[in-house]
């Protein structure tokens, strides 16, 4: 029975001494937010006293950067104030997504940075779940003028009737210079058969240019008769230019020209003097030009 004792007691006395030697524990107290009624842009709070152990300190260089801490909550600020040997920590997040619907979630992990003897520790603290509602709710009861949710309306059109107007302008002004453009250069009378005689004989004594003579001088003065002829409303003869000119004045700068073509008509036809040199093809050419530009009021 002594001998009982005698181990108890020693026991009991080691017991103290190894507790005496060991060393104090860092202790944390957390102070944590209400676990429900959340939802996008709330912010919930997490507070901790921190009583760092003898040779101990809290490492603040250590703490978690502010910014997104996880899928559901951004870090906000961190709060630190010190009493004495306690650190105080205040940890503000706020809730940045949306659930479709009630979702219950963990807060960030966080852990309290100590360093000892040199090494940096980290003492962990586990996360709060709380849960989060999302926007609105599918249904609502239909009271003070609640109703179910509904879609967005429309964006209104913005008008664009005077954009569209001022660009038709623009449009036209910058295309009228091209359309006339194209009608001054396009040679029309070899698109367009000519209506007036004395453009359908030119167009017809152009495309015999380099025709022998043989072929050119009795198709363009024909063509050139024709052309009298028809513009003075009946048979020209040589000396008879007066008919031309009698029913259109016009023509009576042009008259001795013509006169002379008559001459050299008859000649050719009925003379047998020979056909003219090369050189007045383009004489021809000019006379017939100039009547056509007279027909067409040009003078």
């Amino acid at each position: 029975m002594k001998r009982q004792l005698v181990l108890v007691a020693t026991t009991l006395v080691a017991s103290l001494a190894v507790a005496a030697e060991s060393p104090e524990e860092t202790r944390i107290t957390v102070r944590e937010p209400l676990p429900y009624g959340y939802q996008i842009g709330d912010t919930l709070v997490r507070e901790f006293e921190v009583t760092p152990s003898s040779g101990a300190r809290f490492a603040e260089k250590a703490l978690p950067r502010i910014g997104r801490a996880n899928t559901w909550f951004d870090l906000r600020s961190i709060d630190v104030q010190r009493d004495g040997g306690v650190v105080r920590l205040r940890l503000e997040y706020q809730v940045i997504n949306v659930p479709d619907a009630v979702k219950t979630v963990s807060t960030p992990g966080f852990a309290v940075p100590v360093e000892s003897a040199g090494k940096l520790v980290r003492l962990p603290v586990n996360p709060v779940f709380v849960t989060i509602a999302p926007m609105t709710v599918d249904t609502v009861l239909g009271r003070d003028r609640l109703v179910d949710v509904q879609e967005d309306e429309p964006a209104p059109l913005v008008g664009t009737e005077l954009s569209w107007e001022r660009i038709r302008i623009a449009g036209l002004l910058a295309l009228l210079p091209l359309l006339a453009l194209a009608y001054c250069w396009t040679p029309w009378e070899r698109l367009l058969r000519p209506a007036r005689p004395f453009a359908r004989a030119l167009h017809e004594v152009q495309r015999l240019r380099s025709a022998p003579d043989e072929a050119f001088w009795p198709q363009a003065l024909r063509a050139f008769h024709r052309a009298l002829d028809l513009t003075a409303g009946a048979t020209v003869f040589p000396g008879e230019c007066h008919r031309l000119t009698r029913r259109h004045p016009a023509f009576s700068r042009l008259e001795t020209d013509l006169a002379a073509w008559l001459e050299v008509s008859r000649g050719v036809f009925f003379g047998g003097i020979g056909f003219p040199v090369a050189a007045r093809r383009q004489d021809l050419l000019r006379v017939l030009g100039e009547a056509r530009s007279v027909e067409r009021g040009i003078q």
